[in-house]
């Protein structure tokens, strides 16, 4: 798959598109959009994107239409589709899937839902092969941590697959994170107090899609058990836990395959 995947976005509501597609330019995404599915067979025989992202609730054609057509051409067959609708009643879900779609959301939405998303739909595979990142090098995470951690940060990586960066500072990490495609911060939250709070508030700003594992020493910063974009670990801890954690991680945001 190429480094930078094309999504092909379809809504008929500007404001909507501009929004998704703000969304995924922000991480490292090509965007096209139409606001009308008529067209889109036509664009399809002229471009080739990775992914689609549809409404539903459309003029002329209404997405579930839409999906049929590219599902039985055989040129188009093989993108994958995900709806983003407002309908969300269980019978438009299951109208969706016999459509063909790979994924089903309803607006509103949170961005890094959509983009856990969209990851997960053009990743899919084994989870015991190697991590690798979508150029099809090694998967690259972010450190920024004390001095006596780096050690065992450096081990951990190397035995998850991927290829650990240093920061000097949360605030060096974080302007590094906005400009540069990773896919995990380790963030030291004794070196760095306010850490947590500066992580979600900046991840969340900027709508980044970045699992974030926080390494504390006493006080658990406060991480829900279902979130797949926090995680926090004890430290002092082996390379072999944390290598494991970070794969995990990594893993269940879907962000690389």
């Amino acid at each position: 798959m190429n480094s930078h995947p094309t999504v092909l976005l379809i809504d008929d509501n500007p404001a909507v598109a501009e929004i998704v597609r703000s969304v995924l330019v922000r991480n490292a995404y090509n965007v096209e959009i139409l606001t009308s599915p008529v067209r889109v067979r036509e664009f399809l025989a002229q471009h080739d994107v990775d992914l689609i992202v549809s409404d539903v609730m459309m003029p002329g054609m209404d997405g579930f239409a839409l999906g049929k057509q590219i599902r039985t051409d055989p040129a188009t067959a093989g993108i994958p589709i995900i709806y983003l609708t407002a309908l969300a009643s269980t019978e438009d879900q299951f109208e969706g899937f016999l459509s063909g779609g790979d994924a089903y959301m309803t607006k509103p939405f949170r961005a890094r839902d959509l983009l856990s998303t969209i990851d997960r739909v053009l990743n899919r595979r084994d989870a015991a092969q190697p991590f690798r990142s979508r150029s099809g090098g090694n998967a690259r995470a972010m450190a920024v941590v004390g001095a006596d951690l780096r050690g065992v940060v450096q081990q951990a990586a190397g035995s998850a697959g991927c290829t650990i960066e240093f920061a000097a500072s949360l605030a060096d990490g974080l302007r590094r994170l906005d400009r540069e495609h990773f896919h995990m911060l380790l963030a030291d939250t004794e070196s760095e107090p306010g850490a947590v709070k500066q992580v979600r508030d900046f991840l969340g700003h900027f709508a980044l899609a970045t699992p974030v594992l926080f390494l504390y020493r006493n006080q658990p910063p406060a991480v829900a058990a279902n979130d797949t974009q926090y995680h926090a670990l004890r430290v002092p801890v082996t390379a072999a836990v944390l290598g494991e954690r970070v794969r995990q991680a990594i893993q269940d945001f879907g962000g690389i395959l």
